[in-house]
This record gives structure tokens, sequence and C-alpha cells, in this order.
């Protein structure tokens, strides 16, 4: 389950659905790797589109993730970092068209679908472990928050 301050953050981070988020993962040699994903949530679980093969194989290895949100223009920002498991099984394909159809709506989804594979696109389905939230009514907070 999300947390509901959390999820009240990514509703408001988040209204635009086409808003990309930029995701951090760690390479074998420790380098931090950073790039844009696609993230659709529910009330349980945050869900990212995977296809790059560095940032699957740097989360096979390690599944630690750092989420990055932020509107362009303002310094207000939602930070999670958590972990990531790798899916795509029958549930995972469910819940990746669930994801397209959010943010890209029905013709995005039609346009968009394909069958999930560990060589294609995975699904990610993130465990948040803490948060940051910054800039937003609310304020700050979440389990082992931090400035």
């Amino acid at each position: 389950m999300i947390d509901p301050e959390l999820k009240a953050a990514l509703d408001s981070m988040l209204g635009d659905p086409e808003h990309w988020v930029h995701a951090g993962t760690v390479t074998p040699n420790g380098e931090p790797h950073v790039t844009p994903v696609m993230l659709a949530y529910d009330d349980d679980h945050l869900y990212l589109s995977l296809t790059g093969r560095t940032k699957k194989a740097n989360l096979e290895k390690n599944p630690k993730v750092c989420l990055s949100i932020a509107e362009d223009g303002d310094i207000a920002h939602v930070i999670v970092w958590g972990e990531v498991e790798l899916r795509e099984d029958a549930w995972a394909q469910e819940r990746w068209e669930f994801a397209m159809r959010h943010i890209l709506g029905d013709e995005g989804l039609t346009s968009q679908h394909r069958a999930l594979s560990r060589e294609g696109t995975s699904l990610g389905v993130v465990t948040p472990t803490r948060w940051r939230i910054f800039g937003l009514d609310g304020g700050p907070g979440g389990p082992g928050f931090f400035a």
C-alpha cells in the first residue's frame, strides 16, 4: 500500500499523465545511471515501463532505484527511494497496460502495445522505502526524510 502522503504528492506532481520521471540506478562499477522513464501508480504500487538494457541490467544486479519528479520552472519536487522488481508475467502485463493507458490514453496504449519480455519491455514494480516531498502543500515527509 502506498502511503497516503506520498500518493497525494504524486497526484499533485503527475497531474499531466505524460510527465516524465527520472530514474537513477547503480551500474556494476558503482556509477550512477539516470534516464527518463514513464511512471504510473495505484493505491498499492508504483509502476515503471522499463526498456533500456543498461537500466534493466543494473536493476537485476542491484534493485535499488531513486525516482525524481519535478515540474519545469518550479523547485517543488518529490524524490522516492526504493527497490524494483522486474516482472513480465500475466499480472505484470495487465498492470503495464493499466500504466500505459493512464499515461498515454487508449490510443497511446494501442500504438505502444507489446508483450512484456526480459529482452524487450519489463514492468518495474517499485516498493518505496523512503521519500522526500518539497515545496508542495503538506510539506516534507516520509519515512527516513532528510533535507
